[in-house]
C-alpha cells in the first residue's frame, strides 16, 4: 500500500503503477486481455516451527464486542489512498466491527462523502462510490524488530485489495518511501481471473510480501515476492496467518509458517536530504526505526483495478476482511537487535533487492551546450541508466555492435516499461529557440502495433513526449527531433500536462508501447 501520513508524500499514484517516470504503456495477451505479470513462487517443503525464544508482548484476539481503541486508531477520509482507491475509510460501526471474536473489515457499495486529503482534516471533500476502513497502532504502539503474525481470512472478487502492513512513525529519512514501508501480505482480485504469465485466466489465488525504500516518491523503489499457498489453497477460503520476522539488517516472510522469502539490508537502501544534499543512510536503513501496524481493505486504485479482469466488480460487495487475531514477539536472545530467534527454510526466495543508484552531482552544467552528449561508447558521466519495470518486461545492456563500439541495446516485451537517464535537476531553457535531440536507432524486432515514444520528464504528470519514426528492420537510420517539439507535445497520455523545460529531472524516456529489441547509439543534443 502507499500511506496516508502527515506531510509525508504526494496525493499521486503509487510509483508501483504505470506512472512512475512517465510510464503509461500496458500491453496485454491478445489471448485473454489480461495484462500479465510475473509467475508467483509455490510455496513447497514443510513449515518450519518458529523459535521458543519469541516472546509475545502484544496481542489482540478481539474478545469483546468493541474494536479496542486503546489498540486501534481509525484513518478517516475519502483520499483515495494515494493510489486512485475508491473507498472513503470510515470509522463507522458498518465498516469495521468486532463479532465472534474476529474483527471485521468491511468494504461496501454506496456514496460517501469525505475530506480529500490523508489526515482527515476539513476543507475540500471528495465522494467516493464505496466505504471500507484502515486501522492502525500510530501513536498507540510501535515496534522496532520482532515477528508479527496475523490470522486472517481475506475477501475475494475483481476490485478488492486487502493489506496488512507497516509503516514508520517518526519518517526519520523523509517521505514515503525513504522511510520505508514493510509489506507482511497484500493480494488483489482473490479468484477473479488471474494475469499470472502461465496461468492466464484461472481462479487468481496469490499473496504477495514486499518492502518499499529508497528515495522518496518519485523515485523510491520496491521488491517483493508473490507466493501461491500449498495444494491449491485459495486465502479467500479460510483463515491463514500471516508473519514476518523482522531483524536488524534482514526481513523474512511466512504463511502458515512456511517460509517463503528473505530480504537483507544488501537489496535495500534509503536515500535522503540532509543539509540541503542527497546522503546514503545507514545500511540498515530504512528498516532500522520504529514502525505500526496497519489493517485495511482498499477498492480499486491502481493496482487492484488494472490487474487480473480490470476495474471492479460492483456486485461482489459487500466483501469483507477478517482478522482473528493480531501478535507481536520480541526475540529474547537479543531484544535490541531482533537476532538469534529466526526459523529458516532453504527453500525460501533470497530476494535479490536493489542497488542504491549512484549520487548524481547537483550542478546541470554538463547541459551547457551547444553540444551535450549523452551516449556515445558510454554514458555521459553526469546521468545513470535507470529502468522502470514493474513486471520484468524491460532489459537493457551495452553491447558490442560492429563498426560503432558500444551501443544502448533495450528489450521490451508484454506489459509496462521503460528506460531512462537519471539527470540532476536540470534547466534545459536555452535548448528551446535550437535545440535538438539526436540519436540513432535500429530496431531489431517489433510487434506489429508497436510505437516507441521518446520524452523529457519532470515527474509525472508533466512529461512530454513525441513518437519516434522507425526505420525498417535491421537498418540504422538518424533521428532528428526538435526539442521545442517535444515540449510542445505535452503529455499524450495526461491533458494539459507537459514537462517543466527548467526542471528536468530524467533527461529521456525511451519508451516502447508493445514488445520491441531496439539499439540506440551517439545520443546527443546539439545547438547553434
Amino acid at each position: 500500500m502507499k500511506p496516508s501520513s502527515v506531510g509525508k508524500l504526494s496525493a499521486l499514484a503509487l510509483a508501483t503503477t504505470l506512472t512512475a517516470c512517465g510510464s503509461t504503456s500496458s500491453s496485454s495477451d491478445g489471448s485473454s486481455g489480461l495484462v500479465q505479470t510475473k509467475p508467483a513462487k509455490q510455496i513447497t517443503g514443510e513449515p518450519v516451527t518458529p523459535s521458543d525464544k519469541w516472546k509475545l508482548i502484544w496481542s489482540d484476539e478481539f474478545e469483546g464486542d468493541e474494536i479496542d481503541t486503546r489498540k486501534w486508531g481509525f484513518e478517516e477520509n475519502c483520499w483515495g489512498g494515494g493510489n486512485n482507491e475508491q473507498q472513503c475509510y470510515t470509522n463507522r460501526k458498518v465498516n469495521a466491527f468486532v463479532e465472534d471474536g474476529k474483527l471485521n473489515i468491511v468494504a461496501k457499495k454506496g456514496n460517501f462523502t469525505g475530506p480529500d486529503n490523508p489526515d482527515g482534516k476539513k476543507g475540500l471533500n471528495k465522494t467516493l462510490p464505496f466505504t471500507s476502513a484502515r486501522l492502525r497502532t500510530l501513536n498507540k504502539k510501535e515496534w522496532k524488530y520482532g515477528r508479527f503474525e496475523i490470522r486472517a481470512k481475506l475477501p475475494s472478487g475483481q476490485g478488492t485489495w486487502p493489506a496488512i502492513w507497516m509503516l514508520p512513525s517518526d519518517w526519520v529519512y523523509g517521505g514515503w518511501a525513504a522511510s520505508g514501508e514493510i509489506d507482511i501480505m497484500e493480494a488483489v482480485n482473490l479468484k477473479a481471473k488471474s494475469d499470472e504469465t502461465g496461468a492466464i485466466g484461472e481462479p487468481e489465488s496469490r499473496i504477495h510480501g514486499t518492502l518499499h525504500f529508497g528515495k522518496k516518491w518519485p523515485d523510491n523503489a520496491h521488491v517483493g515476492q508473490g507466493v501461491k499457498l500449498p495444494n491449491g489453497a485459495n486465502p479467500a477460503d479460510d483463515y491463514h496467518t500471516y508473519a514476518i520476522e523482522w531483524e536488524e539488517g534482514e526481513i523474512r516472510w511466512y504463511v502458515d509458517n512456511y517460509h517463503y522469502a528473505t530480504q537483507t539490508h544488501e537489496g535495500w537502501y534509503s536515500q535522503y536530504e540532509k543539509d540541503g544534499m542527497l546522503v546514503n543512510a545507514e545500511s540498515e536503513a530504512p528498516f532500522n526505526q520504529k514502525f505500526h501496524l496497519l489493517l485495511n481493505l482498499a477498492v480499486g486504485g491502481n493496482w487492484a483495478a488494472k490487474a487480473n479482469e480490470g476495474g471492479i466488480d460492483e456486485s461482489i460487495f459487500p466483501q469483507t476482511f477478517s482478522i482473528d487475531s493480531v501478535k507481536v514477539y520480541r526475540c529474547t536472545v537479543d531484544r535490541w537487535k531482533g537476532k538469534g530467534c529466526a526459523a529458516k527454510s532453504d527453500n525460501a526466495v533470497l530476494v535479490a533487492g536493489v542497488k542504491p543508484p549512484a549520487i548524481l552531482a547537483v550542478d546541470d552544467a554538463y547541459a551547457d551546450g551547444p553540444l551535450l552528449d549523452i551516449y556515445s561508447d558510454s554514458l555521459n558521466k553526469s546521468l545513470a541508466f535507470e529502468s522502470y519495470n514493474p513486471v520484468d518486461t524491460v532489459k537493457y545492456s551495452e553491447v558490442d555492435e560492429a563498426s560503432r563500439g558500444k551501443v544502448i541495446k533495450v528489450s521490451k516485451s508484454n506489459g509496462a516499461g521503460n528506460i531512462y537517464f537519471r539527470a540532476p535537476l536540470t534547466d534545459l531553457s536555452h535548448w528551446l529557440e535550437s535545440g535538438q535531440l539526436i540519436f540513432d536507432i535500429k530496431v531489431e524486432e517489433q510487434a506489429s502495433n508497436a510505437k516507441l515514444l521518446v520524452k523529457l520528464d519532470s515527474g509525472w504528470p508533466h512529461t512530454s513526449d513525441v513518437e519516434v519514426p522507425l526505420p525498417a528492420s535491421g537498418e540504422w537510420k538518424e533521428v532528428r527531433l526538435n526539442i521545442k517539439d517535444i515540449l510542445a507535445g505535452g503529455n499524450s497520455h495526461a491533458a494539459g500536462k507537459k514537462a517543466d523545460i527548467a526542471a528536468i529531472s530524467n533527461l529521456l524516456v525511451f519508451e516502447p508501447s508493445d514488445k520491441m529489441t531496439f539499439k540506440l547509439d551517439n545520443i546527443r543534443f546539439e545547438k547553434k
